[in-house]
C-alpha cells in the first residue's frame, strides 16, 4: 500500500513537472508570435482550432463507421435475396425437369 502511494506521488510529481514545462513553453510561443509583424495568434485559438478538427475527425470517423456498416447490412441483404432468388430457380426449374419427364396418358 505504501510504495502504491509513494508511486502516486511521483506520478504527481512527475505530471506537475510536465504541466510546468507545457505552460513556460505555451508562454514562449505566445511572446514569440506577439514578436513578429504578422497578425498575432492566440495558442488558445490554436487550441481551439486543433480541438476542432480533431472533434470533425472523429464525427467523420463515426461517419465512415456508420457506412461501412450500412454497406455490410445491405451485402448481407443482397446476399439472402440472390439465395431465396436461386432457390426459387432451383423449385422452378426442378418441377419443369419433373413434369417434362413425367408421360402424359391422354
Amino acid at each position: 500500500m505504501e510504495s502504491a502511494i509513494v508511486h502516486l506521488e511521483q506520478s504527481v510529481e512527475k505530471a506537475d513537472g510536465k504541466l510546468d514545462m507545457i505552460a513556460w513553453q505555451i508562454d514562449a510561443f505566445e511572446k514569440e508570435f506577439q514578436d513578429s509583424e504578422s497578425e498575432p495568434i492566440s495558442v488558445l485559438q490554436l487550441l481551439r482550432s486543433v480541438t476542432q478538427v480533431k472533434e470533425e475527425y472523429q464525427v467523420l470517423r463515426q461517419d465512415i463507421r456508420e457506412v461501412l456498416q450500412l454497406q455490410k447490412q445491405l451485402t448481407e441483404s443482397v446476399r439472402a435475396q440472390l439465395l431465396q432468388v436461386h432457390g426459387h430457380f432451383n423449385i422452378l426449374r426442378n418441377r419443369i425437369i419433373g413434369h417434362n419427364r413425367t408421360p402424359q396418358l391422354k
